[in-house]
């Protein structure tokens, strides 16, 4: 097999059509044809079936699309970078939506101080969505926080977040300590059920014997602080934004004597994906500046041994 058998099999991956396909690549329609064919018989088995005069993939060919994908990325950087040695590239990080209003805009904006000829283009989604991303190597790498499960996503932990429940400043449990089995009985606020720092907190809480059963779930966090500030229910935030609203009178802290929450953050990449200069240096970067726990420096941290702190 080669690069172009590959090329093409991406492309008809793509387009769902040979027509197309071949329109993409300047080539022929029957040299499509020919070349997944070809794949097809090397491999022994089908890629692509016709399904109501459409062209869809099969399972096996989502497994191959994965690899190729990944395969194409290396082979175009390894061109780029040795016809061009000084040329970094673009990177494509993507970011949880916790950690986007929190610390990726500061350390976007100090990484391209330290290395003006580089670009970066950032998406903000859920842990679950930045995982798709980077399993289909349409991201670089992410930095966020919550849970990854797929084994083919290298994790190293960068910090672990603490989180305090907050309620509006009205309400009865403002500023008191109470239980969690307390805190759980009133109307919840989060974020929806793929954020990642809501997926730790659910099994956090299922492993102290309770249930999360939100009244409220939203993609906007900005809609969660506004529907806890008018006091439709408690929610959790990261430490650090929680004081910020208390400080404003937009929030008030609630202290639960028997549950504490940290949601790890996490520089995570696609294990076959192929390192460049431009993202070793925002890597190295990411930990120099948000690795803060000393005893984890560096450490890479299985998906079996995800913390969950309670």
């Amino acid at each position: 097999m080669t690069i172009r058998h590959f090329r093409i099999f991406a492309a008809v991956a793509s387009c769902e059509s040979i027509t197309k396909a071949a329109e993409r690549l300047y080539v022929t329609q029957p040299t499509v044809s020919v070349a997944i064919r070809e794949m097809e018989e090397h491999y022994g088995t089908r890629f692509f079936e016709r399904i109501s005069q459409r062209l869809r993939i099969t399972e096996e060919g989502r497994a191959m699309l994965s690899h190729v994908l990944h395969l194409l990325e290396q082979y175009d950087e390894m061109e780029k970078m040795f016809r061009n040695p000084d040329s970094q590239g673009l990177l494509r990080v993507g970011t949880s939506a916790n950690v986007g209003s929190g610390y990726m805009a500061e350390l976007t904006a100090v990484f391209l101080r330290r290395y003006p000829g580089m670009q970066i283009k950032v998406r903000v989604s859920s842990a679950d969505s930045l995982e798709k991303l980077l399993m289909d190597n349409q991201l670089d790498l992410a930095v966020a926080s919550g849970a990854f499960h797929s084994p083919s996503i290298r994790l190293k932990l960068l910090f672990s977040e603490p989180y305090m429940a907050v309620c509006a400043p009205g309400h009865e449990l403002a500023g008191k300590t109470v239980f969690l089995r307390e805190f759980m009985g009133y109307p919840l606020l989060f974020r929806e059920e793929r954020s990642g720092a809501y997926e730790v907190f659910q099994a956090a809480v299922a492993q102290a014997g309770g249930l999360v059963e939100p009244v409220w779930e939203s993609s906007s966090q900005e809609a969660l602080l506004e529907a806890a500030r008018n006091g439709l229910g408690l929610t959790i935030l990261p430490l650090r934004l929680a004081q910020e609203e208390e400080k404003k009178g937009r929030l008030a802290c609630i202290t639960i004597r028997d549950f504490a929450f940290r949601s790890p953050v996490y520089l995570a990449c696609h294990q076959h994906k192929f390192i460049s200069p431009g993202m070793k240096k925002f890597m190295d970067f990411a930990v120099e500046r948000l690795q803060v726990e000393k005893e984890t420096q560096g450490e890479e941290i299985p998906l079996s041994k995800e913390p969950l702190s309670v």
